[in-house]
């Protein structure tokens, strides 16, 4: 596997300039036209050990590598670009067989979906310099190793896990690795301290395609004329879009557009967010970085996806299409074309809509949490009426006894349902300025004097996103620096800003 580079300077084959890889050629496959390089050499630079095919495979060699007795076949390609305005390219991507681990752009650009899947990763790193092309290495190299790994996590008890539920909790502890990983190298490292990287995956195994996302880099499947958002932008404009408290057209002009609420190895703990799409031969999928979707509209993705028949010449014109919008930000695209008698054709009943996959039961509500006491409370016996019988026997009072341990137990259980939170006052000199806690929206906006914020024991990142302002303004200023703040129960907090002046959050590009 690969490894991130120990030295931030150290040049990466994504740093090379577009004019010199574009010389540089590969031998196209049979009937193509010859592709530049780098459409087609993975961004992590691994020693690989080239397999045969599955056409030189012996036919009871190649069956036992099919799924549900029928062949699932993967047209794949990816490609990367610096784009037209950034110097370093912070994006990484990964393609690997995870049978053999074979991760060579040949022989991954016709193969069979064969157990136990291929994955296919997108990166966009962040963190200035080098520290952002180091978190994404490090998370390309990191899922993969995993995934091939024998650690499977146990599901929670009471819970059986079938195939698909045991590969996505798989690839949820995957990544969860790749956050402690990178977290852990910031922490130790101060040149790379605050690096991180969004990350999209998708595990591709007989007719499932099972994907996890933290940030905002996206998976698309088009299917019978139609594009589909398979994952949710784990953004700040996207939660306000979400909530209602901006409109669509108001998003298209957001002044922290780029401003995400998650990603791996800036905070200890992540979210992985699955989800799930059952594949139709014909479909064909995307993984991109927001380099692509930045500037490029669904519709236009579409439209290229459904009249391309070559996946590489689909990966070339939306690089294009950026770049010819500016190419404001490092580009990265995974196009994949599938077919085969192992997928059914798509039906009049397959369309495809996104929800959230919970591969784990809901935690139970307080009033769930309360029922069994409850219950058991109500077949209680209860003391005959004090007219009948005025003085009470012992038996009435262990009863009454019994009832208010009952109860009084039950609050204390439901009580520890949520966890403990510490106030925080956060003194701002201006009003109206949204309150980020450990990057996300806390929901609480600063007044004249102080805000009230309910804080965990622990340490936490606490920020301001200015509101919106003009074009000069949003020029001059973007983000409040954030404080570290530790929270200590019983303990008073207090988070003090002075006058806003220019800073970073964590976002796609530095």
């Amino acid at each position: 596997m690969s490894t991130p580079p120990e030295d931030p300077e150290v040049t990466s084959p994504n740093d090379v300039p577009a004019t010199e890889r574009a010389a540089e050629t590969i031998p196209a496959a049979e009937g193509a036209d010859e592709k530049p390089a780098d459409a087609f050499a993975p961004t992590v630079a691994t020693p690989m050990v080239v397999v045969p095919s599955l056409d030189a495979r012996p036919a009871e060699v190649e069956q036992e590598l099919f799924v549900d007795g029928g062949p699932v076949k993967l047209h794949l390609v990816g490609r990367t670009d610096v784009g037209l305005v950034r110097e370093h390219n912070e994006d990484n991507f990964a393609c690997v067989r995870l049978g053999d681990d074979v991760r060579d752009a040949d022989a991954l650009l016709h193969h069979h979906l064969a157990a136990p899947g291929t994955l296919l990763v997108v990166c966009d790193g962040m963190g200035g310099a080098a520290a952002g092309e180091v978190a994404s290495t490090m998370a390309v190299a990191t899922l993969p190793e995993v995934m091939r790994g024998d650690h499977a996590p146990s599901p929670p008890e009471g819970t059986v896990d079938d195939e698909r539920s045991t590969l996505a909790r798989k690839l949820r502890h995957a990544t969860e690795e790749a956050n402690r990983r990178i977290f852990l190298e910031q922490q130790a490292n101060p040149a790379r301290a605050g690096m991180g990287t969004t990350m999209t995956a998708a595990l591709l195994r007989g007719d499932q395609a099972i994907i996890a996302q933290v940030g905002d880099s996206r998976c698309y499947v088009y299917r019978a004329g139609k594009l589909v958002q398979c994952t949710r932008d784990q953004s700040l404009v996207n939660q306000l879009l979400e909530t209602g408290q901006i409109t669509v057209e108001q998003a298209k002009y957001f002044e922290h557009s780029n401003v995400i609420l998650q990603a791996l190895g800036v905070q200890e703990e992540v979210e992985v967010q699955l989800s799930r799409v059952t594949l139709r031969r014909g479909d064909r999928i995307l993984l991109c970085s927001d380099g692509l979707v930045g500037v490029i509209a669904d519709e236009e993705i579409a439209a290229v996806l459904g009249s391309i028949a070559d996946p590489a010449e689909a990966a070339r014109l939306l690089i294009e299409l950026a770049n010819g919008a500016g190419g404001p930000d490092n580009i990265t695209v995974i196009v994949g074309y599938l077919s085969g008698a192992g997928l059914l054709q798509p039906g009049d009943d397959d369309g495809i809509t996104y929800s959230t996959w919970q591969i784990d039961p809901a935690p139970p509500t307080p009033t769930e949490a309360l029922a069994p006491a409850l219950e058991q409370v109500e077949h209680l016996p209860l003391p005959p009426p004090r007219a009948a019988r005025p003085a009470m026997s012992s038996m009435e009072l262990f009863s009454m006894c019994a009832i208010i341990g009952l109860v009084a137990g039950s609050l204390v259980f439901g009580t520890a349902l949520y966890k403990r939170a510490v106030p925080c006052e956060v003194r701002a000199t201006r009003a109206g300025m949204i309150v980020i806690a450990d990057g996300r929206d806390s929901g609480e906006r600063t007044v004249e004097g102080s805000v009230a914020l309910r804080l965990r024991p622990g340490r936490h990142s606490v920020g301001l996103v200015l509101p919106k302002r003009g074009a000069a303004a949003q020029a001059a200023e973007s983000l409040v620096p954030h404080q570290d703040v530790d929270v200590t129960e019983g303990q008073s907090c207090v988070v003090s800003f002075d006058e806003p002046t220019a800073g970073s959050a964590p976002e796609n590009a530095p």
